[in-house]
């Protein structure tokens, strides 16, 4: 089992967009659990795989209640519902209220997750996480540093660059675990096309600049079409949208590497 991490650091550079493309391209099975602190959107996107609307009364919020009297990795499955396309999602909060009100129950879902793979019938589940906008004292700190993958999408203009590189740098200290390691911490550029190719290319070599241990990821391209999959909108032969052409590209580095995670310590 891998736990693989999906934020940003500012705006809205398409972290719940990729995380549900990974989720439907992974090459295993997988849980998407969505735990932006900000509230999630995933209910109003998409419906459950008969077509019906999502179930709004399971996920997240019923977790993190009930953690205060202990959580295993069974109550996490209980919580997740499939949905269009085959994921199998946890839906997330309604907003940062409820977040802070979680408290200790942030530590104690991270060790329900961690569980998960370890029971009869859940062998091979890896755990995909959208953790949102990630701020300097992130209240879902403990599911952070339970990752094997980070990935932090950003855009190439220099202001999201500047506020990733700021971000690494908290991230760098925040995520380091008792035995100093860190998770594998990767870049991925969100842009429009192939003609951004030089500011996605300048974007990565600024980041790794200031942070050697970052990991180059690769690109996403600005697909309205290819993203529109994810709002519940038809689209014909999707596999065919430039979104879904990177985004096996992304899922195929990921995966591979997840099977053996191996974290690295920071410079």
């Amino acid at each position: 089992m891998a736990v693989v991490t999906f934020l940003s650091a500012k705006g809205s550079p398409g972290v719940t967009t990729t995380a549900l493309l990974a989720a439907a391209l992974w090459p295993r099975p997988a849980l998407l659990l969505e735990a932006d602190p900000a509230g999630g959107d995933v209910a109003a996107r998409l419906s459950a795989a008969d077509g019906a609307p999502l179930d709004t009364g399971r996920g997240l919020l019923p977790l993190l209640t009930a953690a205060r009297r202990g959580l295993d990795a069974a109550a996490v499955l209980d919580q997740a519902q499939p949905v269009a396309g085959g994921s199998r999602v946890v839906l997330g909060l309604t907003g940062p209220q409820q977040a802070a009100a979680g408290g200790r129950g942030w530590a104690a879902l991270t060790a329900a997750v961690e569980d998960l793979g370890a029971g009869p019938g859940q062998e091979g589940t890896d755990v995909l996480l959208d953790a949102g906008r990630v701020g300097a004292a992130p209240v879902h700190l403990d599911l952070l540093r339970a990752s094997d993958r980070v990935v932090l999408l950003v855009r190439a203009d220099a202001a999201a660059v500047l506020h990733a590189r700021d971000r690494l740098r908290l991230l760098g200290t925040a995520l380091r675990r008792r035995d100093g390691l860190l998770p594998r911490t990767g870049v991925v550029v969100v842009g429009d096309g192939a003609g951004r190719g030089r500011d996605a290319a300048g974007a990565v070599e600024v980041l790794r600049a200031a942070q050697p241990w970052v990991e180059d990821l690769g690109r996403l391209p600005h697909d309205r079409t290819g993203a529109a999959v994810f709002t519940g909108t038809p689209v014909a032969r999707p596999e065919r949208t430039a979104l879904v052409r990177a985004g096996r590209v992304l899922v195929t580095a990921l995966a591979g590497r997840a099977v053996h995670p191996a974290p690295r310590s920071a410079a």
